[in-house]
């Protein structure tokens, strides 16, 4: 507006100012018209007046004398009438100037004082992140083997009242959980981190789902749980499950809350379609203690509750309602609330989605029953500080039958690394004496080592997993860990082994199914057949290579028939039959031996480094031979 003002008045000073000139001007060449009209009219006189008598000169001379000073007059004014103009024009231009130049300098001093505002308010945006990644952290921290001690507890043979001890703990952890997530999730919308994903799934499943959650809720409360879902609704529908999940979840959680005796309805109707779009209602209605009409206002600010004692009497952070309300508006949502003291709520929440083409229909899976697979022969390294956490830890690499070594702090990995064979590293972030971004930038620019390095950390925040594979590791899991990413992260960076710890379908020419099947996971008799191939095999190859050089048919023949024997326990069989049979032939000419001999050689050299790698890895403890 200011500047709007200054752009108004500077244009109309220069309006002004060319306006004065073109007076000036006018006047100017006025008078001097009118003094070239005198000059004329003199000089015309003063021809017809040279003809007349003396007498008259004198009268002409003291006439045009006259009109001299007349004419030097004029001229006087305006040359004077000029040079005020021009003073005036440049004294405006100064004011203008003058004006401009103030205007700059305050200009500058708003944009110093917005820079410094902008930087104070980055700073403290970096003090609350620094916090609430520090809070995620400690509270993760403990949380992780109070949760992960929970779960192997409830797999044990437990009597009813030790059962429903160790339950009440483990729900007192997941609610604990929730409200650590509810603060992340608060500070991922507020930094606009909060990701929107649009992928298909199945509304009716999904709801269902979250009907299952509270079953247990249910029926310890009393209130039943009644689930509508309109039969118009179609079978798949494109959007963000997981984000409205958390909308159903917070909000059915809400309204148990709250409800003391009588029911808690979710009802899902379709507001309108139009194409291939649907807009789909998700009514949550209680018969709780209700809300009165000039509260409701309030409800969706953060950290507010309806009454001041309803955190005291309920719990909770005063964040559930606000989130949802962020995260319906991120998908264009609506949201409106409804209540009666004393009668109850109603939150309907509307949210747009697209009609899933049939082609674009994800493929059905059969569920299958939670397994932990076992891995014989992996050997793991962890890289963690917390005592309980290394037990947890432990314990869980225990049930998998994986060989794991423990290290406090980012040096004592380091040094194990440059020491001994590992093929997975969990890699604590925050350490004593030096943290895991700086072990892990040691293990690849100094050990120069690929082995896949996962960080294991509390530290729960937007973008924390691709910081951690910025800086050189694989993936990242985050504390309290969940068995089930543990089991993926051991299928996407490990090789699958079998009950004895070989590995299955790891090798290209060798089979290790019929030796399996023979020593029934008895690993000495595996590693005293592997010895005698490894030491067998390269003399019988170095004597067919002999035999076929000399071109000596009956010495190809009885090698032959001993390698036969030899390759059978590593399964080479299959691949070799055909050739040896050809070179055990007693039609076969030495002519035709050069092929079938080049062939063998060939595939027991690589079957030869195949058990060697077998042998080294799963035989042998820490991977050392015994030579």
């Amino acid at each position: 507006m200011r500047i709007r003002t200054l752009v108004i008045y500077i244009t109309i000073g220069f309006v002004a100012a060319v306006l004065a000139l073109i007076a000036v001007q006018y006047m100017t060449r006025r008078n001097l018209e009118e003094l070239i009209s005198a000059n004329e009219n003199l000089l015309d006189e003063y021809r017809m007046g040279s003809g007349l008598s003396h007498q008259a000169d004198s009268i002409s001379r003291a006439t045009l004398a006259r009109k001299m000073d007349a004419v030097d007059q004029s001229g006087q004014r305006v040359l004077r009438w000029n040079l005020y103009v021009i003073v005036g024009v440049l004294a405006l231009l100064t004011a203008v100037f003058a004006i401009i130049i103030g205007r700059m300098k305050k200009q500058a001093e708003l944009i110093g004082q917005l820079n410094i505002s902008e930087r104070k308010l980055k700073e403290a945006v970096l003090v609350k992140e620094n916090f609430l990644a520090n809070m995620s952290h400690e509270i993760r921290t403990p949380l992780n083997a109070i949760l992960g001690y929970t779960n192997l507890l409830q797999k044990k043979k437990l009597d009813a009242d030790t059962r429903l001890h160790i339950s009440t703990v483990q729900q007192s952890g997941e609610t604990l959980l929730a409200i650590v997530n509810d603060i992340l999730d608060l500070s991922k919308i507020e930094s606009g981190m909060m990701r929107i994903e649009h992928v298909p799934f199945d509304p009716e499943a999904l709801v269902h789902s979250v009907g299952t959650m509270f079953h247990h809720r249910s029926a310890e409360k009393q209130v039943p749980l009644l689930v509508h879902f309109d039969p118009e609704i179609p079978e798949t529908i494109t959007g963000d499950p997981t984000r409205l999940t958390q909308i159903l979840v917070n909000l059915v959680s809400n309204a148990f809350k709250f409800t003391e005796k009588g029911e808690v309805n979710l009802r899902v109707t379709v507001d309108r379609i139009d194409g291939g779009r649907i807009d789909l209602t998700f009514e949550v209605k209680d018969t709780g203690i209700g809300i009165e009409s000039a509260r409701l206002e309030t409800i969706f600010e953060r950290f507010r509750q309806a009454e001041d004692s309803t955190t005291r009497q309920f719990g909770g952070t005063g964040l559930g309602l606000s989130i949802v309300r962020d995260l319906v508006h991120l998908q264009d949502g609506r949201i409106s609330v409804t209540s009666k003291p004393g009668e109850g709520t109603s939150v309907k929440v509307t949210i747009p989605y697209r009609i899933t083409a049939v082609s674009e229909r994800p493929p059905v899976d059969t569920p299958a029953a939670e397994t932990h697979p076992r891995r014989p022969g992996l050997r793991v390294l962890i890289a963690e500080d917390h005592v309980i956490n290394q037990g947890l830890m432990m314990r869980l690499m225990e049930e998998r039958a994986i060989e794991a070594r423990l290290a406090v702090n980012g040096h004592e990995a380091v040094e194990m690394l440059r020491n001994e064979p590992f093929d997975l590293v969990f890699m604590d972030i925050q350490m004593p004496g030096m943290d895991g971004y700086t072990a892990t930038r040691i293990i690849r620019e100094e050990l120069k080592l690929t082995i896949p390095v996962v960080a294991m950390t509390a530290h729960a925040m937007e973008g924390e997993k691709e910081k951690c594979v910025r800086l050189g590791m694989n993936d990242h899991i985050a504390k309290p860990v969940r068995e089930s990413e543990l089991d993926r992260i051991f299928t996407s960076y490990t090789t699958p082994t079998s009950a004895n710890g070989s590995p299955e379908n790891a090798f290209k020419v060798i089979d290790l199914n019929y030796m399996r099947e023979i020593s029934n996971g008895d690993t000495i008799y595996e590693k005293l057949v592997t010895e005698q191939f490894l030491h067998l095999m390269p003399r019988e190859l170095e004597a067919l290579s002999a035999a076929a050089g000399k071109r000596d048919p009956g010495e190809i023949r009885r090698i032959a028939h001993g390698i036969k024997t030899t390759i059978s326990i590593m399964g080479l069989n299959a691949l070799l039959d055909e050739p040896l049979d050809i070179l055990e032939s007693e039609t076969t000419v030495a002519t035709d031996f050069a092929s079938p001999v080049e062939q063998v050689l060939t595939i027991c050299k690589e079957a030869l480094g195949e058990a060697g790698v077998f042998y080294t890895q799963f035989l042998i403890p820490d991977g050392r031979t015994d030579g």
